[in-house]
């Protein structure tokens, strides 16, 4: 029986069992099929998992990933967490930048420091943003079922992509971003009104719903976050999303500065502490979107194929 090599890690995060869990695989000799992958997926019931499927010369590899319900064209933690196996494992020795090679796009990977991998932040810049459209404060709160009083009129309600979508929705205090339920079926109905659902989307993907306000459990940080998406039919809340910071960069460049640098906490009301730094600005009409943070080294083991 074919076996391949697996790691196990944490990102958005400088303590073990804190921030987003990943797997990555190590898959060279494309052992593993796609349908093959996704169970994977689905037996581990991570937010995502990866496949490491090609070395180019030590400077970029092929990266697929996936989610329990099917392959996604990019996401933030796990191009992180993998950016950190190929750095401490797979390289001759670490490299201030590396390149992975994403079904959406190719995304640089810089490490603040390749001396100690354990400690070093991990800076990904993502694609140019795509602002796909506004809504209004009384339609989503009456569409997903949030009192009108609990959302930011003052800020704008924007879906923005940077390679999967988000509906960005601010909150006016931290008191209610802690209360917010939402329902499933409410959030199916109104994607799949919206056409924004996987069985309607000109993606194939569901839009996800990212929740912030800038009041913080922590002094230190600038904005708690909250991310829901749809999974196999069900609401799941995620720890942290680098793929929706990325967006919300965005959001915040165009809506509030010109340049940003903020801390993002994400995941206290799960209790897995994660935090996301941010730094962007917008030069000549060009958004730069720079989304990372810290990876702690979990385990790792064989996977039986």
């Amino acid at each position: 029986m074919t076996e391949i090599d697996y790691y196990l890690v944490d990102v958005f995060t400088s303590l073990k069992y804190g921030g987003n869990q990943l797997a990555v695989f190590i898959d060279f000799k494309n052992e593993v099929s796609t349908e093959n992958m996704l169970n994977i997926a689905k037996e581990l019931n991570f937010p995502e998992i990866t496949f490491i499927k090609e070395n180019h010369n030590d400077e970029s590899f092929n990266i697929r990933i996936f989610t329990p319900e099917y392959e996604v064209p990019f996401a933030g933690h796990p191009s992180l967490g993998t950016a950190f196996i190929i750095s401490k494992y797979l390289l001759p020795k670490p490299k201030k930048s590396i390149t992975l090679n994403l079904k959406h796009s190719n995304i640089t990977i810089d490490l603040t420091t390749i001396n100690d991998i354990d400690k070093s932040y991990f800076i990904m810049e993502q694609s140019q943003p795509d602002f796909i459209t506004t809504y209004k404060h009384q339609e989503i709160a009456n569409e997903l079922g949030i009192q009108l009083e609990v959302l930011n009129i003052q800020k704008p309600i924007e879906e923005i992509s940077t390679g999967l979508p988000y509906i960005i929705i601010p909150v006016i205090n931290l008191e209610k971003i802690n209360q917010v339920k939402l329902d499933s079926r409410k959030v199916i109905e109104f994607l799949t009104l919206n056409k924004k659902y996987k069985t309607n989307s000109l993606t194939g993907l569901s839009t996800s719903l990212f929740l912030i306000t800038d009041e913080t459990f922590e002094k230190s940080n600038s904005f708690n976050t909250r991310m829901f998406c749809i999974e196999n039919g069900n609401l799941i809340e995620d720890v942290a999303t680098g793929s929706a910071n990325g967006c919300f960069l965005a959001y915040l460049l165009k809506n509030k500065s010109t340049k940003i640098s903020a801390i993002v906490e994400q995941g206290f009301q799960m209790e897995r502490k994660s935090f996301i730094h941010l730094d962007g600005k917008i030069e000549n009409e060009k958004y730069s979107l720079k989304v990372g943070g810290q990876v702690v080294d979990i385990g790792k083991g064989k996977w039986k194929v």
